[in-house]
């Protein structure tokens, strides 16, 4: 309840003038309407009921009316991120900061925007931007594991993406831990969660790389080539991608090292 109340907090401090005193008359009304209801005398009951239900759909209204920017602005820019229009997103996202606005999920999709385009510096400030309001919250927690781990910083990582997945983030998620336990040279601790989360795999890059870490790590068979013909181009990009980071030079000899095992069979 006190997370809610936070993001309920920081969300109505950007909200219009307007909708700030409309939605505050409501509040002030609530307490009165329902002491009436409750313990007014019988003749004021159904007017009470009436004016509660009224004041509960204005809230709702002044809700809506005041979110609708910020609800408009994320979609299109999720929209953007899930075409891989990068670039497009960040600009429309960094105009929504510059307002003021901007909440914790607009900055950590804004922060992940940055990191597919290889900006880690950026990607790092939003995305601990985004934690500052909700440091709790797996979505932002994972963005940031993903930006540590790009950037080669690896235990970080995993502290990063461990809290994630206690904050709630989605299962698959336990792929991205192993692969920064991986990166970290912990493989007791990347085949176990390897173990834990593969049959629940159902990308074809997730995996592959999920069968290929299982692999290194001494704890299963190497993929067969047509699971790597069908997931590499996704690790190809972005090993090409994040070329300039360390992460990005071990993800290149992963690479080849998943050719060369075709190459074998």
């Amino acid at each position: 309840m006190g997370r809610i109340t936070r993001q309920f907090w920081s969300q109505f401090r950007t909200w219009e003038r307007p909708a700030q005193i409309g939605f505050a008359l409501v509040a002030l009304m609530l307490p009165i309407v329902l002491i009436a209801l409750v313990f007014g005398p019988f003749s004021l009951r159904t007017p009470a009921l009436i004016g509660l239900f009224g004041l509960i759909v204005v809230g709702q209204v002044i809700f809506m009316w005041a979110n609708r920017g910020m609800v408009s602005v994320y979609t299109r820019a999720q929209r953007l991120y899930l075409d891989e229009e990068f670039e497009a997103a960040c600009a429309l996202l960094e105009e929504w900061r510059a307002t003021g606005k901007a909440n914790m999920r607009s900055l950590t999709l804004l922060g992940n925007a940055y990191r597919q385009r290889g900006l880690l510096d950026q990607s790092e400030a939003v995305l601990l931007e985004a934690l500052n309001i909700s440091p709790n919250h797996h979505y932002p927690l994972y963005g940031f594991g993903r930006t540590l781990l790009i950037q080669g910083r690896y235990a970080e990582a995993v502290q990063k993406i461990e809290q994630a997945l206690e904050a709630g983030a989605p299962a698959v998620v336990r792929l991205d831990a192993a692969e920064a336990h991986y990166r970290s040279g912990e493989p007791a601790a990347t085949s176990e969660l390897i173990e834990t989360i593969l049959p629940e795999l159902t990308e074809p890059h997730r995996l592959l790389m999920g069968r290929y870490l299982l692999y290194r790590t001494g704890r299963g068979q190497a993929p067969e080539a047509a699971l790597v013909a069908e997931g590499l181009d996704y690790w190809r990009v972005h090993a090409e991608r994040y070329a300039h980071t360390p992460y990005g030079q071990a993800l290149a000899d992963d690479v080849r090292a998943m050719v060369s095992m075709v190459q074998e069979t």
